[in-house]
């Protein structure tokens, strides 16, 4: 029980940055903006990637739930990974390894959440929330939780 409570004051705690909307977005290191995806296109994403997630999912449920109830091994190469939409707007969070070439294009729905088995280090994570854009760096080695709105 004492888990669950500290998982919930967790999930409080996580804040995100929002950036003012526009179409231009930033990667960590490059000083020029590359344009992001036409909605469309993005779309056509999220449903493509929605399809390749549904695969194992039991196993990487699983999986997840493990990292999210056991104490981190900092041995461990992976951790977990959960993301909360509360917007009205299905959205894929892109997350990128700063250091490593690690890449995640993360769907999930709209009012709804998704999880994750992801390699541990520092990202950058971005993603489009209905006209807003989010970008944030996380030095990621627990698990994440992390709830994204529109507000």
């Amino acid at each position: 029980m004492q888990k669950i409570y500290l998982l919930f004051c967790f999930t409080l705690l996580v804040s995100c940055n929002i950036l003012p909307s526009g179409n231009t977005v930033y990667r960590s290191g490059n000083s020029y903006p590359q344009k992001t995806p036409t909605v469309k296109s993005e779309i056509n994403e999220f449903a493509v990637l929605m399809e390749k997630d549904k695969i194992n999912k039991k196993h990487v449920n699983a999986e997840v739930l493990t990292h999210l109830l056991n104490d981190p091994d900092p041995n461990e190469l992976n951790t977990a990974a959960v993301i909360d939409n509360t917007s009205n707007c299905d959205i894929i969070i892109r997350i990128v390894g700063i250091r490593s070439n690690e890449i995640y294009n993360l769907p999930i729905p709209r009012n709804s959440k998704n999880q994750f088995i992801i390699k541990k280090g520092t990202y950058t994570l971005k993603s489009n929330i209905c006209g807003a854009n989010y970008y944030s760096q996380k030095n990621i080695i627990e698990p994440l939780i992390l709830k994204l709105s529109t507000n």
